[in-house]
């Protein structure tokens, strides 16, 4: 794989440098260049492993030495860039940079509905990168038929890259961009819609049974699901808590949702 012997230092106004950074700040930049921001070998490599496409590939004089020679072969074409140790603690995201970085190719997005049978969960208005993060390596680890978006945070921030642990490179990820459209479509083909609810005249979690398949709503962060989306969906589905709590962290509740399902 071609690459220049010149090692990049702070200061230098290089384009490809200028491309990551942005990429890693900002979610309207990598939407226009439909492309994303990575850090740290064990996720590139995870990426390339999945079959996503890196436009460009840059590494300190250690990390190149440690991981060069099988991500190089593992990138393909990408252009690849050395750093100094300098630069790459600018532009790393994390305090514990290992001097790899790459700009990756987004996935093919694609508009899926659910299927008859299949269970899968949505989300509503996940705000939290965290969350999102999580919620993506949960549904890998215990499995899911789809997750599908809707009016979420940017699946690209860094945050939810990380917290995702690659899940995001592999799991059955879908935007939802009509939720009435989505409702007519369970309507129609029989699919059963459980809204999660902080609710205790809602049917608990453990007493019913997913074996038909069904999607489970989890709402957002600070409010949960709207009474106008909740009120459509099939059932109403709370998780027993202790008299004196209210509430789960998002990504909690969706991991208990998705352990009940695969049981």
């Amino acid at each position: 794989m071609p690459q220049t012997d010149m090692i990049l230092q702070p200061g230098t106004n290089n384009k490809t440098v200028k491309l990551f950074a942005n990429l890693n700040r900002s979610r309207t930049f990598r939407e226009k260049n439909s492309a994303f921001a990575m850090e740290g070998y064990r996720l590139v490599s995870d990426a390339l492993r999945s079959g996503v496409k890196l436009r460009a590939l840059l590494l300190t004089e250690k990390a190149d030495a440690q991981y060069g020679a099988q991500l190089r072969q593992e990138a393909g074409s990408a252009h690849v860039l050395l750093l100094s140790a300098q630069l790459a603690g600018e532009i790393a995201d994390t305090e514990t940079a290992q001097g790899v970085f790459a700009i990756a190719e987004m996935l093919p997005e694609t508009d899926a509905m659910p299927q008859t049978g299949s269970k899968s969960m949505l989300l509503y208005c996940v705000q939290d990168p965290n969350n999102l993060g999580a919620i993506l390596r949960t549904a890998e680890a215990l499995g899911t038929d789809g997750l599908y978006l809707f009016q979420c945070c940017d699946l690209y921030n860094p945050k939810v890259i990380r917290g995702s642990m690659g899940a995001l490179f592999r799991a059955p990820v879908h935007r939802l961009r009509d939720m009435d459209a989505f409702f007519a479509h369970c309507r129609t083909n029989g699919i059963p819609t459980c809204a999660a609810v902080v609710d205790r005249d809602a049917e608990l979690l453990g007493s019913c049974s997913f074996s038909g398949g069904a999607v489970v709503l989890i709402g957002n962060e600070g409010n949960g699901l709207p009474c106008e989306v909740s009120e459509q969906c099939t059932r109403k589905l709370t998780i027993p808590m202790a008299p004196a709590s209210n509430s789960l962290n998002a990504a909690m509740a969706a991991g208990l949702f998705l352990w009940e399902m695969a049981k």
